[in-house]
């Protein structure tokens, strides 16, 4: 959770928390973890094996027949990566697919946990921020003009 964008930042209480509520879950070979165009429900962190990540042409719809015809890049993830935040912070639908490579294992979130557990940092972290920022001499002096 350390390298992921969205988690690095939190502490380690919040990390403990994070993974306290997440579970194990099993993929084989060539089993699809995330498919484009669905609701983004879970956040996953590759805890064993490596997946591969299928993006698509601008424009393409997830029903589109061409679909496999219409990949526009595929790179692969490997062990501690984190993916399906986007869909969930965003509240929209998957734009991914992501297919086991081989027998894959992962830790799974639930959507609400992770966004619950996100938003309530930021919060948190914006509070002690303005809290310190009033202690600041300079900003009692500026209400005198």
């Amino acid at each position: 959770m350390k390298n992921n964008f969205l988690t690095k930042n939190l502490s380690e209480v919040e990390i403990t928390k994070l993974a306290g509520a997440m579970k194990p879950q099993k993929f084989l070979k060539k089993e699809i973890l995330i498919k484009y165009g669905d609701q983004g429900k879970e956040y996953f962190i590759l805890s064993k094996g490596s997946v591969r990540v299928i993006l698509y042409q601008a424009g393409t719809t997830p029903d589109d027949p061409d679909l496999d015809k219409k990949k526009n890049m595929v790179k692969y993830m490997g062990q501690g990566s984190g993916f399906g935040e986007l869909a969930l912070l965003y509240n929209d639908k998957r734009s991914a697919t992501i297919e086991a490579v081989d027998n894959c294992e992962t830790y799974t979130l639930n959507g609400a946990i992770f966004k619950t557990i996100i938003i309530k940092s930021s919060i948190e972290k914006r509070s002690q921020q303005a809290g310190f920022l009033n202690q600041i001499k300079l900003f009692d002096q500026l209400d005198n003009f």
